[in-house]
């Protein structure tokens, strides 16, 4: 910076602020929905409890490669863009999603063989071990779906259309997730399964809202 003579300038300053702005109140809003989900698991008891924060570190992982695919879509959809080569975008996205759906069928694969396994290295207790492996079979959709639409998220955030993801991520997890887990746990009478179902109804949402914002072409167009 010293060598070439930059000087920050107040109209980056107003892109920053804008584009910061925009993933902070989706953060926000979208720990109020973590939060609210979180309560309802712990209501339904320890074991319960137990075998849903299995589940949701299980999920982390999964979200761990996509975010990692998330990333590359950031950084090589913002490169082509600034470049002004929409169509290597384009490419730089199906990409990504080809790769995160490979990893994502792997990873389906070993959750529904292997869930059983994996909560008995938590638990010996075999009520919370069942709801392991009940927990288990809805994570190998939700893995599909979830690894999906944090790419299509990247995608999106990487063309700077940080709007229209803080509005899919509200719309999904501040109150599909909370609704859905809500009437399927409690007035379903599901249980802790009912949450899950809850978390794949939020999934599939934001999957929804991304990928049709991604094949609409109208982030290519977004102007930082």
């Amino acid at each position: 910076m010293w060598r070439e003579k930059i000087r920050p300038t107040l109209e980056v300053g107003k892109s920053m602020v804008k584009l910061g702005a925009s993933v902070l109140a989706e953060q926000l809003l979208v720990r109020v929905g973590f939060l609210s989900v979180a309560v309802m698991a712990a209501k339904m008891g320890t074991a319960a409890f137990a075998a849903h924060q299995v589940g949701m570190n299980v999920m982390s992982l999964s979200f761990s490669f996509g975010d990692g695919m998330q990333v590359a879509a950031v950084a090589l959809i913002g490169q082509s863009l600034g470049a002004k080569n929409v169509d290597m975008a384009k490419t730089y996205g199906s990409i990504c999603q080809n790769i995160g759906r490979m990893i994502a069928a792997v990873l389906a694969v070993v959750y529904l063989t292997c869930g059983g396994y994996l909560y008995n290295l938590f638990f010996s207790e075999p009520e919370i071990i069942a709801m392991g492996v009940e927990i288990m079979r809805v994570i190998v959709v939700v893995v599909l779906l979830q690894i999906a639409q944090v790419i299509y998220m990247g995608c999106l955030r990487g063309a700077g259309d940080v709007i229209y993801t803080t509005i899919a991520s509200t719309v999904s997890v501040t109150i599909v997730r909370p609704i859905a887990s809500y009437l399927l746990c409690y007035t379903a009478g599901l249980g802790i399964i009912g949450i899950w179902f809850g978390v794949c109804a939020d999934q599939l949402v934001r999957f929804i809202l991304t990928s049709l914002r991604f094949r609409s072409g109208k982030w290519t167009k977004i102007k930082i």
